[in-house]
């Protein structure tokens, strides 16, 4: 019996890497080395629960990665802006990875990427997009086998960054400034069996940036989303704009205002079709909606 290939997960412990470890585990062809800093951590020990090998890495540490790495076949990669924000870190965390998986010979990387949208003509940076956009260019000058896969905004961010707001008895507002443009939207979980069908052939993907997600609708079709499947409760779109959003004061306001104003200027974003293929499951959001009723109706009270 032939031996299993093994999958380095960075991140394995958040919602993106955690969804892929998950997927691999389905595939009687994978093993999984999973990576943390902190071995004695919560996250390292709910991950030991699932059999697979925990080891420590730290990507800011390009020494500790070669152990990490070696022998591997495989590797995913997601790096973290939001955890220090700052851009040139998380850029240099990419590059460390990469020389490391170079050095390792490693057969393909899947790299959680986002566009640089630098000269795109958005009114000011998205440093969590761009720092992507460049390590993605550096997969690809460093000459070794790679699939960035760029997801779109999860449905999961309606249970965190954009819930919906109570405006009055059974009435809820939503804040997403998209305008008339439809939105991309994928579950996070459907990220981890992409990543799988990726690995198992990776030669159909090597250098393509795939756009993934479930569905693609307008604010407006999200409100009557929320409003079908979560009665009497009714839901409208603010219309804000994002120079309205940006103005809001909380920490990445006007990152995340930049970053709408990105979306609105760029069409195709996200091949739903090619979703579809890699991850036949993929939830549309009205099933993600269906399937996450009482998490939404928890955190609108």
């Amino acid at each position: 019996m032939a031996s299993k290939k093994i999958v380095v997960v960075f991140g394995a412990s958040g919602a993106q890497g955690g969804s892929v470890v998950r997927a691999l585990l389905q595939n009687p062809s994978f093993a999984v080395r999973a990576v943390t800093r902190d071995l004695d951590g919560k996250g390292a020990q709910e991950l030991k629960k699932l059999k697979i090998d925990v080891v420590k890495g730290d990507i800011d540490d390009q020494e500790s990665l070669k152990k990490v790495v070696a022998g591997a076949y495989g590797c995913f990669l997601v790096t973290n802006y939001w955890e220090h924000l700052d851009a040139n870190r998380e850029l240099q965390q990419g590059k460390n990875v990469v020389d490391a998986c170079k050095a390792a010979g490693i057969k393909h990387l899947v790299f959680s990427g986002l566009e640089n949208t630098e000269g795109s003509g958005v009114a000011g940076p998205v440093p969590h997009f761009d720092a992507k956009g460049k390590i993605e260019d550096y997969i690809q000058k460093a000459g070794i086998s790679y699939t960035s896969t760029r997801l779109s905004m999860y449905s999961e961010n309606f249970l965190s960054f954009f819930p919906p707001r109570k405006i009055a008895e059974n009435k809820y507002a939503v804040s997403v400034p998209m305008g008339n443009k439809p939105l991309f939207v994928i579950s996070v979980n459907d990220l981890g069996p992409c990543v799988a069908e990726i690995l198992k052939d990776p030669s159909k993907y090597s250098g393509q940036r795939i756009g993934l997600a479930g569905d693609e609708l307008t604010v407006d079709q999200v409100c009557a989303t929320f409003s079908k499947h979560l009665k009497p409760k009714q839901f409208e779109n603010t219309k804000a704009s994002p120079d309205e959003f940006g103005k809001l004061g909380f920490p990445g306001a006007k990152e995340l205002a930049y970053m709408f104003h990105f979306l609105q200027l760029k069409d195709n974003l996200s091949d739903i079709a090619l979703t579809k293929k890699l991850n036949p499951k993929v939830l549309s959001f009205d099933a993600w909606v269906q399937a996450n009723k009482d998490k939404l109706n928890q955190v609108m009270k």
